[in-house]
């Protein structure tokens, strides 16, 4: 009787290796050894690991994006409030992983961004994305004169945004919080009226 897998899975156990270990150094096996699949089982998903990675990307994109909305459309805090919110609960998920994973999009992005072109278009459009979400989330709390308006509400957002990529990519060097705590004042001080 045939074995039946699911892709969802796979998916999921894969990019959570490549979270940990990266792109170059997440072969294909080990891929087969956590989900505990034969060699054409993958093949039958995917036509290569660039294939894998990208599927990836897209499903854990898909993730966060959902998980981003949910907190910046809970009307229960101010706009303002919402995006310091989304930063603490980000850092609190890097902290508890001791800044050794990060975030697959920007992992993906540092390792293969140059070298994969496939990759590198999945990439920015995961992060156009998201951007897009918290620039919406910018501009009602630049409406309700809570976040400066001296710049558009999408600048703010890649600023926002990447300057969290930047800190990030800091404490995972030197497993310190104490980058996370900077960019929470310095980066939030900058963007409120």
């Amino acid at each position: 009787m045939k074995q039946k897998h699911n892709i969802n899975k796979i998916l999921e156990n894969g990019l959570e290796l490549i979270r940990e270990k990266g792109y170059h150094n997440t072969g294909i096996d080990d891929i087969l050894k956590v989900n505990q699949i034969p060699k054409g089982s993958f093949y039958n998903f995917f036509k290569s690991k660039e294939e894998f990675s990208i599927r990836a990307l897209q499903r854990y994109t898909n993730q966060q994006t959902k998980w981003v909305e949910e907190i910046l459309s809970n009307k229960s805090r101010t706009a303002f409030e919402r995006l310091q919110y989304l930063y603490i609960k980000l850092i609190a998920g890097n902290l508890e992983e001791n800044c050794r994973k990060g975030c697959l999009v920007g992992n993906m992005t540092q390792e293969m961004g140059g070298l994969s072109e496939a990759i590198s278009k999945q990439a920015d459009k995961s992060l156009q994305g998201i951007t897009a979400i918290i620039a919406s989330c910018i501009q009602e709390g630049q409406e309700a004169g809570e976040i400066r308006s001296d710049y558009s509400a999408g600048d703010l957002a890649e600023y926002l945004h990447n300057s969290f990529y930047g800190f990030l990519l800091r404490a995972k060097a030197s497993r310190h919080s104490k980058h996370f705590d900077i960019f929470m004042e310095m980066v939030f001080n900058f963007i409120k009226k």
